[in-house]
């Protein structure tokens, strides 16, 4: 169980895009001075191509604007036509192992990685996805040698000593070798959030006295990120303070309404540890309203509708579960429990 609370966000920290253009080197369409759109960005960009069509890079920045849509089709189009220009950026070649990532191509991931190390064997970026893929993988002994060869280009790179410290969760189920390069990654880079969440989690498990400390200045660290908020609430909901939760929660749903984990853990705080069942009721509602396969939710709401005495809604809502799930024994004992107390 407590590996488990480790690996939670591991397919989003892994394979993250970072390789982001440096704007001193592309060429692009001049900033705005108002907000534009999605779409707008994109004309500016066809604009541009239409002015210069052998312009690598103006392809591959479109591309960019593209995957960051879920626009993928017309991204690996942008990309196949970069690439067919300049067949030697090795940021066009990670783009293009992300598109395929996107479409759960491994196999071309992998032949994308590689070519993109030959382009430039200098480059630990293609290394360092590639020890990436390898972990997701669990082609352990290839990710570690991945890793070690990317920090023997350079002992400076952050998200090399990430990865390193997810092999130690993952491989080796080494907690204290993971932290220590978790640590190393932070201090690198105080911007980059992934090992800080790490950290946070490690602590909550193996030592809970410094947790909520830690946990409250990584959310301090990173405002604006929802994981660490949520990092925190959770936390904190566990630890004896809903009440405070339940705020972040809010702050959490301030910025993303139809958040279906947020509504449910809101109501479930209310059910367990605040014991407001008719709040509890109407954000298992919201939850099952963003999610409607949401079975955690739709469970506790059966739950909920028991503990204020409304049975036979509470029956309908288990039998309904185990139409669907005939062995979900949460909700067999639930159906005995209602029984035996018609009895």
């Amino acid at each position: 169980m407590k590996r488990n609370i480790l690996f939670v966000g591991l397919l989003l920290a892994l394979f993250a895009c970072d390789h982001a253009p440096k704007p001193e080197q592309n060429p692009q369409p001049q900033e705005p001075k108002e907000a534009v759109t999605i779409n707008d960005v994109i004309q500016q960009y066809t604009d541009s191509i239409a002015a210069d069509s052998t312009n690598a890079l103006l392809y591959r920045n479109r591309a960019q604007v593209y995957f960051a849509n879920e626009q993928v089709g017309a991204a690996m189009m942008d990309v196949n036509k970069s690439l067919s220009l300049n067949p030697n950026d090795v940021d066009t070649y990670l783009l293009l192992a992300d598109l395929y990532y996107a479409l759960g191509d491994e196999s071309n991931i992998n032949v994308t990685l590689n070519k993109a190390a030959e382009v430039n064997p200098r480059d630990a970026r293609p290394l360092v996805k590639l020890a990436e893929l390898n972990l997701l993988q669990q082609n352990f002994n290839l990710s570690w040698a991945y890793i070690d060869k990317a920090l023997g280009l350079s002992t400076y790179n952050p998200r090399a000593y990430f990865v390193k410290g997810m092999y130690y969760i993952i491989a080796q189920q080494d907690t204290v070798s993971a932290l220590k390069n978790f640590q190393i990654s932070s201090e690198q880079d105080d911007r980059f959030y992934d090992p800080v969440e790490q950290i946070c989690r490690i602590y909550a498990v193996q030592q809970p006295p410094y947790a909520l400390d830690y946990i409250r200045k990584a959310q301090q660290q990173f405002p604006d990120n929802a994981n660490a908020r949520y990092e925190l609430a959770l936390y904190l909901q566990s630890h004896g303070e809903p009440e405070e939760a339940v705020h972040h929660y809010d702050t959490l749903l301030m910025m993303q309404p139809d958040n279906a984990i947020v509504l449910y853990n809101i109501g479930y705080v209310n059910y367990v540890y605040l014991e407001n069942n008719e709040v509890a009721l109407d954000y298992f509602n919201r939850a099952l309203a963003a999610k409607p396969d949401y079975l955690d939710a739709y469970y506790n709401k059966g739950r909920v509708l028991e503990q204020m005495g409304k049975y036979e809604q509470a029956e309908e809502i288990y039998k309904s579960i185990l139409k669907s799930y005939p062995n979900y024994q949460l909700a067999v004992d639930a159906l005995n429990r209602i029984q035996n107390q018609a009895e």
